[in-house]
């Protein structure tokens, strides 16, 4: 099973099921409206989207064609927490701003 975030004109973009040969795509919004919404979801939204899947690849379901540059990335906005900190450049980075900007950088052990 293939699935996409299509840009649809919203901040989420809106959830599609992909055919094998990346040629066809079937709305899935009545399963879930985005690809978050799914995951947060999954137990219940997997069945259906699979079921979805099959009907795309059998012809039963209304496909329209699957255009990659009107798709978005598949969480625009994925929630996490980046941590740099374990990189020299950034500790570096975070010391330079803690003085103003100005001076040496100090030399990490």
């Amino acid at each position: 099973m293939k699935l996409a975030t299509q840009n649809d004109g919203t901040r989420d973009g809106r959830l599609v099921v992909v055919s094998r040969d990346l040629t066809r795509c079937a709305d899935a919004s009545a399963v879930a409206p985005t690809l978050q919404a799914a995951l947060d979801s999954w137990g219940r939204c997997a069945p259906a989207l699979a079921t979805l899947a099959h009907a795309l690849e059998a012809g039963t379901v209304g496909a329209e064609p699957f255009e990659p540059a009107k798709c978005l990335s598949p969480l625009p906005r994925a929630y996490q927490w980046a941590d740099g900190s374990a990189y020299i450049n950034h500790v570096e980075l975070v010391r330079r701003a803690r003085r103003g900007g100005a001076g040496e950088l100090t030399p990490i052990p």
